[in-house]
């Protein structure tokens, strides 16, 4: 089998749905670009794998027809994006593009059930394939960095500007405890909305913090490297539920203690051996007890290792996605 995958190399739905799961499947020959030359195109593909979009937009029937090839959409967020969000406008002028290539896609895979049920009025043959990590590969090592604090750890995007003003109160019910625990802040951008999202999480500047600045997927793993403790806040909101539960398996890769709001996704694995937030307290005491408790940040996180190792590693999830892309050769084509 020969899949070609269109992916960006900087973006990260790019690496943890094209570049990772094909640079890793086996007995398959994969080529990923981001625009095919002309001879790529003339080697002759089974299936095309890409995330949303694609430089063949608009043009899917006459791309079937020439090259015979299976198209296989994914999509690991949903599409319509909330008002609040600061690419809404920017999403909203995508809406119709998107859509438009979930009909025309033979295939459409993604994350959750909640997001496959947004896509089926639009393609009925929708798959779920979870992300997974490759336990053990490159930057996916369980090492970390000694340091003398504790340190509780945060990662994302300006996009979660709302999600972590969940944790300004309680932080700031932290600082007495300054001399004990450093805040380390992930995917840091020199923006106005960063700078509130850093008070948000050191209490004003009050706590010893550090911050480590976005950087290309391959290599964002070295953040991971300098913590003790995950936080994942979240909202509950229909948007977020249409995501993935990827941060969950990052902390687990390095063997990190999780505290995190049972919402969808998160809530989806119900088995996860993390500490749930019900209520708005349970961040400073969830918090509060594992910085005094090193034991038990220790016994959570490997539960935590052990669990995602056997329910979401790559290796596995690769052989599913394998087996569907070769289904998916042998059925008719849909033009």
């Amino acid at each position: 089998m020969k899949v070609l995958g269109f992916a960006n190399r900087n973006s990260g739905c790019g690496f943890h749905r094209v570049i990772m799961p094909l640079a890793m499947m086996q007995d398959v020959q994969a080529c990923i670009c981001v625009v095919p030359r002309a001879e790529v195109i003339q080697e002759g593909f089974d299936v095309l794998l890409y995330n949303r979009q694609s430089v063949w937009d608009n043009n899917w029937k006459k791309i079937k027809n020439e090259l015979g090839i299976k198209i296989v959409m994914d999509l690991d967020d949903g599409w319509v994006l909330p008002y609040s969000h600061a690419m809404f406008e920017t999403y909203w002028d995508l809406r119709e593009k998107i859509e438009n290539n979930i009909r025309y896609a033979d295939l459409v895979t993604c994350t959750n059930e909640r997001l496959a049920d947004k896509i089926r009025p639009f393609n009925t043959n929708v798959t779920i394939i979870p992300n997974g990590i490759p336990f053990g590969y490159q930057q996916y090592h369980q090492e970390r960095r000694d340091n003398e604090r504790v340190r509780i750890f945060w990662a994302g995007g300006d996009s979660h500007e709302r999600d972590l003003k969940i944790l300004s109160n309680p932080i700031k019910r932290l600082i007495p405890q300054s001399k004990k625990i450093l805040m380390v802040l992930a995917g840091y951008v020199e923006n106005e909305t960063w700078k509130g999202m850093f008070r948000d999480f050191t209490g004003g500047g009050r706590l010893p913090y550090k911050k480590y600045h976005g950087t290309e997927p391959n290599q964002y793993m070295i953040a991971y490297e300098d913590a003790d403790i995950m936080v994942i806040p979240l909202e509950e909101t229909e948007w977020h539920s249409c995501k993935s539960n990827l941060k969950l398996l990052e902390a687990a890769c390095k063997k990190l203690a999780v505290v995190v709001s049972r919402v969808e996704p998160y809530s989806l694995d119900s088995d996860a051996p993390v500490l749930w937030v019900d209520k708005q307290t349970d961040w400073f005491e969830h918090l509060n007890f594992l910085i005094n408790n090193e034991q038990a940040r220790k016994e959570l996180g490997e539960r935590l290792y052990e669990w995602a190792k056997a329910k979401y590693n790559l290796t596995e999830i690769n052989e599913r996605r394998r087996t569907i892309f070769e289904s998916l050769i042998e059925a008719p084509a849909l033009l």
